[in-house]
């Protein structure tokens, strides 16, 4: 994560419905900046930002005005939960019928939790970010804090997770 300090000088080419806008900063232009849902900065404004890439405009996970407290994160994790509802919808019956059918509920059971559990890692991991850009905009820069669970067991879900639920 990234945590950077962005003036906006000058704020145009503003689209209020997609969230979309141009600025300028230190007289560079940054044109295409699509932030849905997080508003669009007023002219002058200094707003601490957290990028997951350095400088990606596509990869911004929050931000925060520095004449206000509050901290706009991108996508709750229960956003991204239900969102991603219809994919578990369309993904868990067959596989979850098929072995249902052959081997009975002792087979259906672990297939399900096969199903469901890249779901929850996703969830999970969503949720730690999030709450690790909230305290680096908080604190106006990154802040140190224990890192995911590793193991094999971690780097296997964290493989397979976007295999199965795409962000």
């Amino acid at each position: 994560m990234h945590v950077e300090h962005i003036s906006f000088d000058r704020v145009f080419d503003v689209q209020e419905e997609t969230g979309s806008f141009s600025f300028e900063r230190g007289g560079w232009p940054v044109y295409g900046v699509s932030v849905p849902g997080m508003g669009i900065p007023q002219a002058g404004a200094t707003y601490t930002v957290a990028f997951a890439e350095a400088g990606n405009w596509e990869t911004v996970l929050g931000w925060r005005d520095l004449s206000a407290t509050k901290v706009q994160l991108r996508q709750s994790a229960w956003q991204f939960a239900i969102q991603r509802l219809p994919y578990l919808y369309l993904l868990l019956p067959v596989p979850f019928g098929i072995a249902l059918r052959f081997g009975g509920y002792l087979a259906a059971l672990p297939v399900a939790a096969l199903v469901l559990l890249p779901f929850a890692v996703m969830v999970r991991r969503l949720a730690w970010r999030n709450r690790w850009a909230s305290q680096a905009l908080q604190a106006g820069r990154p802040v140190s804090g224990p890192a995911m669970p590793s193991g094999w067991r971690a780097h296997l879900m964290w493989a397979l997770a976007p295999l199965m639920f795409w962000q």
